[in-house]
């Protein structure tokens, strides 16, 4: 693996980063009745700064039935999109054509959450607190902790805010078990019909295999 994937690997899992917001926390027996979205956001912390220059990270975060792609940039060499399904995880640098599988990526992992008990399906406790308008949307707050790596982009505790009737993740600020500050802010949502070709691999892809 040559050092540039392997920095924006490295990257991604510290900042576990974009997405997720978002989203295997899709409840996958009802993603069939959720609404295309597409939100723009932008991701800050210590981890995001001190690998990037512009010292935060822009993120548009596609879901539909639950498929989530992210598009990511942070500058240069941290720029690229990650495509996630029921299946694969894939990782996509931009200006190239190889795809690269890492179901170990959190980015995209928890985006769509029951707005009644956001925390059920993720197995941790979360506590009510105050309302946030965020990008035009009302949104419920919630507090939670103890939660390993299993909250939005890995983190462990925090608050995220939950879009009030869709339970969409539009923003959160958290701290990993490593210490490291994520925080998210969408600015944008929409619920515009997505094409399919929006989750499929760029034609021409190449797929790096899974090590055994």
């Amino acid at each position: 693996m040559n050092v540039s994937v392997y920095r924006m690997q490295t990257c991604i899992k510290m900042c576990v980063l974009i997405a997720g917001l978002a989203f295997i926390g899709v409840n996958t027996l009802h993603a069939a009745d959720q609404p295309d979205v597409t939100i723009h956001a932008v991701v800050t912390g210590d981890s995001v700064e001190s690998l990037s220059h512009k010292g935060a990270m822009t993120e548009t975060i596609y879901m539909s039935q639950g498929r989530t792609r992210v598009d990511f940039d942070a500058g240069p060499e941290l720029r690229g999109r990650i495509l996630r399904d029921a299946q694969h995880v894939w990782l996509l640098r931009a200006n190239q054509v190889v795809a690269i599988p890492d179901n170990h990526i959190a980015v995209g992992k928890v985006a769509q959450l029951d707005p009644q008990q956001p925390c059920w399906d993720l197995g941790f406790a979360c506590q009510q607190v105050e309302n946030r308008v965020i990008a035009g949307h009302e949104t419920t707050g919630w507090r939670y902790s103890h939660a390993g790596q299993a909250g939005p982009d890995g983190t462990d505790s925090g608050v995220l805010w939950i879009d009030a009737e869709q339970g969409i993740v539009l923003g959160f600020d958290a701290r990993d078990l490593g210490e490291h500050d994520h925080r998210m802010q969408a600015v944008d949502v929409s619920y515009d019909k997505l094409d399919e070709d929006t989750f499929a691999l760029p034609k021409a892809t190449q797929i790096m295999l899974q090590k055994p």
